[in-house]
């Protein structure tokens, strides 16, 4: 399939559903296989609203396209959509109420979409990631957010540490998950601005990085397991820090 740079190819009925009520104009073609239940025929009417080319195909078409991944049998052509750069905090940042999710060279789009997902959930304001060594929005991404890739900016940052820094400025409070620190997750009090480091799950967050949070955070475990996957650590995190705002005001 023939697609130009600014394209892609997304598959999935969350995210597909998320991507046509959110932004239409993106989406060119709509392809579904045939006889795959309600939801799809849903999805076929929300494109003809949009005046969306709908298109049927067999299964060959999926297996060829999306080899293994659960495309459940719907997918579309639409624009990316756009990663964020640093000046999009500049206005993020002087919000009174501030959930942030920064992840630290999580290279496996699978994580990554996970995080996504538990950050939409959560109501996360952003998610962050460092420019290099770090996984960005792909097609993959997008399908294991199950949509939550189309409801909170991705920002790309040139560098974690200044990152850090400049939210500090601003009065957020930076809290780094890592399995080592002393200090519970749900022990704390977390201010109205917040932001939660996770690192990847086999080499955690750098020293540098470490250094400079307020807090160093872990997930208590009483099981014989010793780490936890990055997206459940940080699903596990965020909503800690939601309740508990929910909770005091």
């Amino acid at each position: 399939m023939n697609l130009n740079k600014d394209q892609e190819l997304v598959c999935g009925i969350n995210p597909v559903n998320e991507i046509i009520s959110m932004r239409p104009s993106s989406v060119t073609t709509l392809f579904f296989e045939e006889n795959k239940g309600a939801r799809i025929q849903e999805l076929n009417q929300l494109a003809e609203k949009h005046n969306i080319e709908v298109v049927v195909q067999d299964s060959s078409f999926f297996s060829k396209n999306f080899d293994e991944m659960n495309h459940q049998g719907v997918a579309i052509i639409c624009n990316k959509r756009l990663e964020e750069n640093e000046n999009f905090l500049e206005s993020l940042i002087e919000k009174e109420n501030l959930l942030l999710l920064i992840l630290e060279h999580i290279t496996d789009p699978h994580n990554v979409g996970a995080c996504i997902r538990s950050a939409a959930a959560a109501g996360v304001d952003a998610v962050i990631v460092p420019k290099n060594r770090s996984c960005h929005l792909t097609p993959t991404v997008r399908k294991i957010s199950s949509g939550g890739a189309e409801l909170i900016p991705f920002v790309v940052v040139t560098n974690i540490v200044r990152t850090i820094n400049k939210l500090q400025s601003a009065g957020v409070m930076i809290y780094g998950s890592d399995m080592k620190a002393s200090k519970p997750h749900n022990e704390l009090t977390y201010g109205n601005k917040s932001a939660l480091i996770i690192g990847s799950e086999d080499k955690g967050l750098k020293r540098l990085t470490i250094e400079n949070c307020d807090e160093i955070i872990k997930v208590n475990m009483p099981g014989r397991i010793e780490s936890l996957n990055a997206s459940v650590s940080a699903g596990i995190m965020l909503f800690q820090m939601i309740d508990q705002k929910q909770t005091s005001n």
